[in-house]
Formats: C-alpha cells, structure tokens, sequence
C-alpha cells in the first residue's frame, strides 16, 4: 500500500474508495488504465464507488506525483503509476493495446525535438498512436 502511505504522509485524507483505486493501481503493476476502466474495476470491489470520486483520486495521485497520465488521439487518457523515468507510449487504434517506447528510442526523439526547436527541457503526456502487428 505504498501509494496510500504517500497519500497519509501527505496528510491526505483516506478513503475506502481511495483504497480501492490504490490497490488496483498497485497490482496492475505498469498496466494503462483509463478512468473508466478503474472505475469498473472498483465497481466491482465496492458498488457505491462513481466515476466522480475516481477522477478526484486520480487527480490527487497526479498531484502527489504518484501517477502520470497521458493523452491519446480520439480516446480517453490513460493512467499509470510513475516511475523515475519518464516514458512514452504507443497505443494500438483498433485493439487499444499500449507498449512504452524504449528509453534509447524516446531519448532519440527527444534530442530531435530539442535540437530542431531549441528547447532545454521537453516533457510530453501524449501517446503515439498507430496500428500493431496484429491489427494492420
């Protein structure tokens, strides 16, 4: 439950539905969720939890630093525990499926943008999109 002691040391207030989501969270390990998606998950761990309080863990965890989000063309955003190192995604426009872009790779595209637009620092929260091996 470390993301819930962070929240605590925080002096965050906490919820059984902020457990929940926590938890799921938690045992996903590096798995995407959008807000939906963890809302049902949570549904079904306790059925008074909505889409609203879900959201609000959601932007306290981003708050806290604990989850990144990123944005996808024409679908919803997704959510993942952060890690030391920023990551890029790539997501599947038929299946959905969502894989980081290795760190050799996006440390290429980032020294592209940075030489062709003179900028020192570069963070992104979007999500490449195309089609996988198995839907093109």
């Amino acid at each position: 439950m470390e993301l819930i002691n962070k929240i605590k040391k925080e002096g965050k207030r906490i919820t059984e539905p902020r457990e929940i989501v926590c938890n799921i969270l938690e045992k996903s390990g590096h798995k995407h969720f959008t807000a939906e998606e963890l809302f049902k998950k949570a549904k079904k761990v306790n059925s008074s939890i909505d889409l609203t309080t879900v959201y609000r863990t959601l932007d306290l965890l981003e708050e806290l630093n604990l989850i990144e989000h990123s944005h996808r063309i024409h679908q919803s955003g997704i959510y993942f525990i952060k890690h030391t190192k920023h990551h890029v995604h790539l997501s599947c426009e038929s299946c959905g499926e969502i894989v980081n872009i290795n760190q050799k790779t996006q440390k290429q595209i980032e020294k592209l943008l940075l030489n062709e637009s003179n900028f020192k620092n570069i963070n992104s929260h979007f999500t490449y999109s195309g089609h996988c091996n198995k839907c093109k």
